[in-house]
């Protein structure tokens, strides 16, 4: 019998489509120093992006049909989070101070899993970045909200290209009790 030649993950069924629900997914960051892993209190948002500028090569080859060149150009990454504003947190805080005072820090995406009494950080994205803006919003009749802005410097961590001892040396397990 001859085999059948199926694009594998396009079917979308259960065991394919492992999807994450977002309140698992959390921020977290830390200073130049790496002492402190702080997740972001409130998060209610979290988007994080890669680009890659292209450039082009106009061609009149017959060998193309006219058609244009493309080609990987300068590439970057980043992040925005919103979420409840809370004055105490000290995430909060840190992301105040780095922009304020010009310095970096370590942005990190994680799933959040809660096994055992621990809290287990798994990575999905992780690098190093600048804070581009840090906003928060007070409407009269309801709750105070931020926003944060980061640019990613340099080539981020990612789950998809980490090799299994990149991804366990990269975990996190903290005990909740």
């Amino acid at each position: 019998m001859a085999e059948t030649n199926i694009l594998k993950g396009c079917d979308f069924d259960a065991a394919t489509a492992k999807a994450l629900n977002g309140k698992k997914i959390v921020a977290l960051v830390t200073d130049k120093t790496g002492t402190e892993l702080l997740a972001i209190a409130g998060q209610q948002g979290l988007s994080f992006n890669m680009e890659s500028e292209t450039t082009e090569a106009a061609t009149k080859d017959d060998s193309t049909g006219g058609w244009t060149l493309k080609f990987h150009g300068s590439k970057n990454w980043n992040a925005s989070i919103d979420g409840l504003y809370s004055p105490d947190d000290e995430a909060t805080k840190l992301v105040a101070k780095a922009l304020a005072d010009d310095e970096y820090l370590c942005l990190k995406i994680c799933k959040r899993t809660i096994e055992a009494g621990s809290i287990i950080y798994e990575p999905l994205r992780m690098g190093l970045a600048i804070v581009t803006s840090d906003n928060f919003e007070a409407p009269h009749d309801d709750n105070v909200t931020y926003s944060m802005d980061f640019e990613g410097t340099g080539k981020p961590w990612l789950v998809e290209t980490a090799s299994e001892e990149e991804i366990a040396a990269a975990k996190v397990t903290v005990s909740a009790s």
